[in-house]
């Protein structure tokens, strides 16, 4: 596939730094790729879905992903011997990150910047599908598949006529089990860098002057993203964030 579009260049990104991703936990490497011929899940498969939203544009491309290979990536990440019996939070938030990780890597090449979100399942009929299968070069299998509306990334919101011409869509998987999936955000006063020396140096009673000035918004951060901004308040003896400005 020539990369000349900037789904093509994604997709052929998104191959290697997968593979990367899946092999961070030893001894296994892995390596993904394209079907040949392109083998989506049938209609009527119970699929996990994480949108790929670019930005600044907001356009939607997806990750889908079915419930047995959710549970298998799940293992890959954990260096587990065998898949987990059922999906938990734990396992869906695993292999979100694993994405969100790779698609990072992958929207590189085109200077943007993808955000990965669960979704209960598409809203849109895709204009491009890829079918995709990661190996271990033993048994280990397990193939996902990236949809992409038809100018992605700069596509803005389906219309109601494509999501109304949809055929029947494969079913999402239950969204209550995404949503109970826990995140840590940190909630960031300022920063600023220090020497080793200044470092060495601090005491009991040292002040370290940051870049803000009081007056200005903290920033909650999810990861390294600034996903808000805000007044910090104090609720029940805890520092809390009043937020006024949604990234």
């Amino acid at each position: 596939m020539s990369a000349n579009t900037a789904i093509e260049q994604f997709v052929q990104a998104l191959v290697p730094a997968a593979g990367k991703v899946f092999s961070e936990r030893p001894p296994a490497a892995w390596t993904v790729k394209l079907d040949d011929p392109q083998t989506p899940f049938a209609a009527g498969t119970q699929l996990m879905t994480l949108l790929l939203v670019s930005e600044p544009s907001k356009g939607e491309a997806a990750i889908q992903i079915n419930l047995d290979n959710t549970l298998a990536l799940a293992a890959v990440l954990a260096g587990m011997p065998a898949p987990p019996a059922q999906l938990k939070p734990e396992h869906a938030q695993a292999v979100r990150a694993a994405f969100a990780k790779a698609c990072e890597a992958a929207a590189q090449a085109l200077q943007i910047q993808v955000q990965v979100q669960p979704s209960k399942a598409l809203t849109w009929t895709p204009a491009k599908q890829f079918s995709m299968t990661a190996t271990d070069g033993a048994k280990g299998r397990i193939q996902f598949q990236v949809a992409f509306t038809p100018d992605w990334p700069k596509a803005g919101q389906a219309s109601g006529a494509a999501t109304a011409a949809r055929p029947s869509a494969a079913k999402g998987m239950n969204v209550a089990m995404l949503e109970g999936v826990e995140l840590d955000v940190t909630l960031r006063f300022g920063q600023r860098q220090l020497s080793l020396q200044e470092i060495g140096e601090l005491r009991s009673g040292s002040v370290v002057e940051l870049d803000r000035l009081v007056q200005d918004p903290a920033e909650l951060l999810l990861g390294d993203r600034v996903i808000a901004k805000g007044e910090v308040v104090i609720v029940d003896g805890n520092y809390g964030l009043r937020v006024t400005e949604v990234m």
